[in-house]
Formats: structure tokens, sequence, C-alpha cells
């Protein structure tokens, strides 16, 4: 007799059931690890295979401002939105009845606007501008100054304006104009006067097929290897994985004028390393080093690899080819190795194509070598050379006493050496250190340089004069003045009179006899009060008066230029085709040492123009009249590429090249404005 189990069938139903299911779990095995290592790292891959270095743009900051020292051209303006923030600032800092204070001629609110970029810190120094709100009753700006102002984030919402979180800080003195109008007594602008409160740091982000969690942690230790400083007594990588999407990259201060280059050195670090893989890269690259063809991505390689490359670096420097020269000291002197020095500074001079990159690698070393060479450079006749090596050294060294700093302001009284042997010694010593020492209104230097005789003015980024050459005078006769400041001297005099008039209700003239050596001059001038655009003014005028030993020349400094970026960092040819996916990254050498301020017609003033523009001069709509000829092959527009290069597609210039990328910045661009993208 059959006996029947209940439910047998849907037992042995599950039985089955649960080993189908096991069966699907042991083959989803294989099939996920080997989902996984699709996106894991190959021998053959570098960073750059993995990810790109993305900078989405600029972050753009305004406030309102309010300029006071103005001569009577100030005003109220009408009741608006900006008003009311002045208002409600001046009473949280303080001040008394400050509706009644916009009423006074010598002040005016202003609409204060500046750019940061991405890979901006609070060691950078931007441009800002100032505008007048509308119906404003200010007639000038001339001989102002903008306090302190607080820069947000301002956005529109529900019709009316919300700020954000405070990203910056702006104040300095005013030179007025702006790129279209640069003698418009209504705009102004404030050099150097704004700063970011925090960093900005830029993303290293994973290709869409690549991102696990695992990848953006072997990105990080493979760039932290390669790349970390010394921060507040602890070592810290530059990179740090955020998400299995991105990481943020920080730049080392040695690549801090050439950021474009870090770039791609980080894009070239190999994913997968070992005694063996390296000794075989290091032999191959170091042959394509030796190739005119492949000498610039070499040397990239090579640099990436470490202070093991600069052996096959230093055989670079023996080559016959300018160009392969120069890309192996170029490397070595961001492995801080001295030997490339002497090449560098005869590519500073000799190529004008690789000037500015020149420089900026001897101002990332730390060896005495290359400040010396830099000395040196400061002798040349080109001025551009003559500039740019002082722009370079100030960079490596701002303390450096050839570069020839003096102070414009006497010290205040009771700086004088005590006598430390005095009862009362110890009290003198700290009323004399705690006395604030004033802030010179510019920065004047005096270089003891054998070239010949040069005034040299910043137009943007920093208010600065520079004088090559001591014991320069100036030239009589002379009649000149800017504001309320005069200069006279007759024809053999040996000596100049300089004169403040002030009106009769407030006091009588001032007046003051000194050399016509140039230095003294402009110290006279500026304790007398005048401004920093007075006296370039002044400068100009004397120029055209040929009151001055030698030319006067502005914002002289080397050019970034698309040969570079294609020869040196992609390896192409001259003049290729542009890959509009390819853009120069916002930071670079240009923007802090050599670049002049965002949003300016990009013209150079280093040898045919020597007229500031400043008001009462030429509009900014100038070209270099000598262009080299190799230059002239380069083609226009933000990014050049004859072949595309993922590892370098989404660097970002101005344009954007996906929907994250949408705008790009402003305020600086860097090495190499970088290349032409600015609109220092």
């Amino acid at each position: 007799m059959r006996r029947t189990i209940p439910r047998a069938s849907w037992a042995l139903g599950a039985l089955v059931a649960v080993a189908a299911l096991a069966g699907n779990q042991v083959g989803a095995g294989p099939l996920k690890k080997k989902a996984a290592a699709e996106g894991a790292p190959k021998v053959d891959e570098s960073v750059g295979d993995l990810a790109y270095v993305f900078q989405n743009g600029e972050t753009s900051v305004e406030g309102v401002g309010l300029v006071s020292g103005l001569d009577g051209t100030g005003g109220d303006a009408p009741p608006s939105w900006h008003r009311e923030q002045l208002v409600d600032e001046m009473s949280k800092a303080g001040i008394e009845y400050p509706s009644k204070m916009l009423e006074s001629k010598q002040f005016a609110l202003v609409i204060v606007r500046m750019k940061i970029p991405t890979g901006a810190s609070p060691r950078d120094r931007f441009d800002v501008e100032l505008e007048l709100p509308p119906a404003s009753s200010v007639k000038s700006l001339a001989g102002g100054y903008l306090m302190n102002t607080r820069l947000r984030e301002v956005m529109i919402a529900g019709g009316s304006p919300k700020t954000g979180t405070e990203l910056a800080a702006a104040s300095g003195p005013v030179m007025i104009g702006d790129s279209k109008n640069p003698g418009n007594p209504k705009a102004g602008r404030v050099l150097g006067g704004g700063r970011a409160k925090k960093d900005h740091p830029y993303k290293l982000v994973l290709k869409e097929n690549r991102q696990l969690i695992r990848n953006a942690g072997m990105v990080e230790k493979v760039v932290n290897e390669r790349f970390h400083q010394n921060e507040r007594g602890q070592q810290k990588g530059a990179s740090t994985a955020k998400t299995d999407t991105y990481l943020e990259l920080r730049v080392p201060a040695v690549y801090h004028q050439n950021q474009e280059r870090y770039f791609r050195v980080v894009q070239l670090l190999p994913m997968v390393d070992t005694p063996e893989l390296r000794e075989k890269r290091l032999e191959a690259t170091a042959r394509e080093l030796l190739d005119p063809k492949t000498a610039g991505v070499a040397a990239l390689k090579l640099e990436a690899l470490g202070p093991s490359a600069s052996q096959a670096l230093e055989a670079g420097l023996q080559s016959e080819d300018p160009h392969v020269r120069f890309f192996a000291a170029e490397a070595l002197a961001y492995l801080d190795e001295p030997g490339g020095v002497k090449v560098l500074g005869e590519t500073a001079i000799q190529m004008k194509q690789y000037r500015a990159y020149a420089l900026a690698a001897l101002a990332a070393m730390e060896d005495d070598s290359a400040r010396i060479r830099l000395r040196h450079l400061m002798d040349e006749t080109d001025i551009e050379v003559r500039y740019g090596a002082f722009n370079a050294l100030r960079t490596l060294d701002p303390t450096d006493a050839m570069l020839g700093q003096v102070r414009i302001l006497d010290d205040p009284p009771g700086d004088e050496p005590i006598d430390e042997e005095g009862s009362d010694a110890m009290a003198m010593t700290i009323i004399s250190r705690s006395r604030p020492r004033a802030e010179d209104p510019f920065a004047l230097y005096i270089v003891d340089s054998e070239g010949p005789a040069v005034v040299h003015v910043s137009r943007s980024r920093r208010s600065e004069i520079v004088v090559f050459g001591r014991g320069q005078n100036l030239l009589p006769p002379l009649v000149l003045g800017q504001g309320d400041i005069l200069l006279n001297a007759a024809d053999h005099d040996d000596a100049v009179d300089i004169s403040k008039i002030v009106p009769s209700r407030f006091g009588s003239d001032v007046k003051v006899r000194s050399s016509l050596e140039i230095g003294e001059v402009l110290r006279h001038v500026a304790r007398l009060g005048a401004t920093y655009p007075e006296i370039v003014a002044i400068l100009d005028a004397a120029e055209k008066q040929k009151n001055l030993p030698g030319p006067l020349y502005v914002d002289s400094v080397p050019q970034a230029n698309m040969q570079y970026l294609n020869k040196a960092l992609l390896g192409q040819d001259d003049a290729p085709k542009v890959d509009d996916e390819v853009k120069p990254a916002s930071g670079s050498f240009l923007r802090r040492m050599f670049t002049r301020g965002r949003g300016e017609p990009d013209d150079d003033r280093s040898t045919a123009k020597k007229e500031p523009k400043f008001p009462g001069s030429r509009p900014d709509d100038g070209k270099d009249a000598e262009v080299d000829a190799d230059e002239a092959k380069a083609p226009a527009g933000d990014g050049p590429v004859a072949k595309k290069d993922d590892a370098l597609q989404k660097t970002g210039g101005f344009a954007a090249t996906s929907e994250e990328e949408s705008s790009r910045p402003g305020g600086r661009p860097r090495i190499l404005d970088v290349f032409r993208r600015r609109g220092q």
C-alpha cells in the first residue's frame, strides 16, 4: 500500500528553488568579479586613463562698499537695496548716523565685483571692479580708497537679491577707469585688492566607466605618493578621495606658477608601479626624450617618476636640439635639480615662445643657482626678459636684496635704536614696537642692474613701480602736475621743487625740495598724499616730455602661447587642428607672476608700446608690435590639439564641455593665464 505524504510536492519544489537560487549565486560571482575587473587599473594605464582634471569655472562675488577720501566729488546714492545693505554694514561696524555720512561729498557708495577662479587660495590677490549704482550723484572716484568690503555670492530669489556666505574681501586705493574706458571717472579698479577667504580646490573626476570607490582610493594613493608637502608640521598629500566619482586636487607650491604642467604630470602618473616596471619605463622614456618629436611628453613622464629620473633628464641637456634641452631643463627644475639652470636662462633670452615657462621653472626652484641666474637676467636689454626675471625672482623670494625694494613712508617716530642700558629700555621698546607701521601706498623697487635705464609700472594685480638702474635722475627742465601736486625744475637745476596746493581755508601750501633722483622724487610725492594712479600719470607725462632718462613700460610680461601646450604638454605639432574638448586649465603661471587683470584686453606692451593705459592715454586695444614668427603660427582660440586627448579633455578653460562645465574663472588665469584664455 502506498503512503502519501501531505505537501510533499511543495517541499520538493522548495528544495529545487533553493538549489536553483544557489546555482544562480554561484554563477553570479564570476560575473561580478568580471564587472569589477573591467573598472580596475591595468598595468599600462596612468591616472589620465581613469580620471581628468575638472575645474568648474569661477565664482562671481560682489558686495556694497564705501569709497572714502574723495576731494568733493562724492555724493549720496538713491534709495535701493544696495544702500540698505551698506547702511546696515556701517551700523554693525559701530558707525553713528551712516546715512548722514553717505551724503558727504567725501564718500561714495560703490558696487564691488570680483571673480574667484577654481584653484584660488587665500594667498592669491585679484583685481576688483567698482561701479556706481544707477542715478548716483558721484562725479568721480579719483583719489578714493575702498574701505574693507565683504564679498558674497548674490542671487535673485523672488524678485529680490539674496546674499550667501562671505567668500572674499576687498580694499585698497582706487584707480579710475575700466576695460572699455580707462579714463572713466565713474568706474574704477583696485589692483590686487581682493582676496579669497578659503581654498577653492580643483577636482580630479573619475571617468564614468571607472567610478568605483576602490579606484578613487587607488588614484589618491598614486597621487599622494608622488606629490605631498609639509603643512603646519604635517605631511599632506595633494589629493583626497571624496566619493567614488571625484577627488579634491591641490596644487603643490612648486607648481603654483605653472598649474597646467602639474595637471599633466598628475595624469601621466602610472597606476601600477613596481621596481621592474619603473626600470623599463625609465629606459624607454629616456630614449623618447632625445627625439624632438616626443621630447616634451617624455620630459613630463620622467618628471612624474620623480628624482630617480634626474640622470636621464640630464642626458637631454646635451642634445643639439634646443627644444629637447629646454624640456629636459624644465623637468629638472621642477625636481629642484640645478643641472638645467643655465639652459633655462638661455631659453628665456633666445626662445620667446618658451620664455614665460623658463622663468616660471626658475621661480619654482629652491637651489641658489636659480636665484643667481634670475639676478643676471635682470641686466638684459629686452624689457620682457628683464621684468619677467624680476617677477620670477620676487616670486622665488620676495625679500631678496637684489630686488631693491625701498620704503616710501617714513617709519613712525620712536623707531630709532633704543639704548638698552637705560632704565626705561624695556618700556620704550614695548611702546616703539606697539606703534603701527604705516603701510606704503604702493611698492617701489630700485634695481641695481647693469642694463639700460628703464622705469616699469603695473596696471593690474599690484600697485608697483620698478626703476631699473640706480641713480636715475629726471631730466630738467620739467613742469609736471597731477591733482594738487606740482613739480618744477628749471634747465640745469640739480633739484626739483615739489608742491602740494592746499585750499586757503585749510592752511598754506606745502613745498619740499628734492634731488632729481627718481626714487627720491617718487617718495616725496607719495608722502604729500599723491595716489598710485596719480604718480603713474606723472611718470607718463614725464616720458612724453622726455624728462625720463629711459623709456617707461607698462606690464611688459612674457606671454603665454599655444606652442607650449601643444609641443611640451601634448606632444603635438606646432600648428594643430583645434579640438574644442581640450581646454587649458584655469591655473597657471601668468596668473600669479606674469598675467594682468582678468577681463581685460590681452595686449602686450613689452616692446613697441610703452605708454601707460591710465587716464589721458589711449584705450586698451593695442597688440604687441613685435610678434614672434613662431608665435604667429599658433592658432587663436582657447584650446588646441590635433588629436583628441581624453586625459586632458576637461581641464577646462572658458568654454563648457558638458552640462557640469558651465563657467570659467575670471580674476586670474594662471600660467598661462592661461593661454590667452583670460580675459593679474
